[in-house]
């Protein structure tokens, strides 16, 4: 039995996955996690493609609790496959608390491109001015090893491409981690959008710089975000 501070966990683990099915990021595969502090444990969605139910059903019951090794602490599903996504990066990130991996078509889509992604919207491209990575095999990160080198090709950014894959982000809260994937599927798509009318102008460096203090990255600015996307889900 999970503990109150578990339990509530869980539910906004649930919570963050039905958002992100229903802006498009996953379908009927892509796992979110979030460290439960002071431990070495963190929940995660669990293993549910042998019973074929939609993630948008998601509900607490579908968290599980895992240790850093990838072992079931608590829970009535098995870790998913890539746990290793999870575990390698929470070992190598002190700074983060919440991972998630998804199969974004946009972002996938132009991990595969050879296409960089370029900072072209001051709404949502400003996060990913200095680049986002591409993790280069186009494998499912099914083991420590494999999980280490996206960590260390991830470095300290917030977000990396993972080639023929999805993709993965990272946060200090789970709003600022689904906030990170939502925003790299918008520029994702604002870039293809671009393209369809010539060659895609970059914002200026003089522009980036203006826009370097800007405070829409706080915890605040999440929470609204956060509340918009929640507020879209079906009633």
């Amino acid at each position: 039995m999970a503990d109150k501070e578990t339990q509530e966990i869980k539910e906004r683990v649930a919570q963050a996955i039905r958002i992100i099915v229903n802006e498009g990021l996953i379908e009927w595969s892509g796992h979110l996690s979030a460290r439960i502090p002071g431990t070495r444990h963190f929940c995660v969605l669990g293993h549910l493609h042998e019973e074929g139910r939609s993630l948008e059903e998601t509900t607490a019951e579908d968290i599980v609790t895992v240790d850093l090794d990838g072992k079931l602490v608590e829970g009535g599903h098995e870790p998913p496959g890539e746990v290793s996504i999870h575990t390698e990066l929470y070992k190598a990130r002190s700074d983060i608390s919440s991972v998630l991996h998804t199969h974004a078509p946009a972002a996938t889509a132009l991990g595969v491109s050879g296409a960089a992604l370029l900072p072209l919207n001051i709404s949502y491209g400003l996060m990913f001015a200095d680049g986002v990575p591409v993790f280069p095999s186009a494998c499912q990160i099914n083991t420590p090893e494999v999980g280490q080198e996206l960590a260390k090709v991830l470095g300290n950014k917030n977000a990396a491409l993972m080639k023929g894959h999805g993709t993965v982000s990272v946060g200090t809260s789970i709003e600022h981690c689904c906030s990170v994937s939502l925003f790299l599927e918008k520029a994702a798509r604002f870039q293809l959008m671009a393209t369809q009318f010539g060659e895609p102008q970059p914002i200026s460096a003089v522009d980036l710089a203006r826009y370097a203090g800007r405070k829409w990255d706080s915890e605040e600015s999440r929470q609204r975000f956060w509340a918009f996307y929640g507020g879209r889900l079906p009633k």
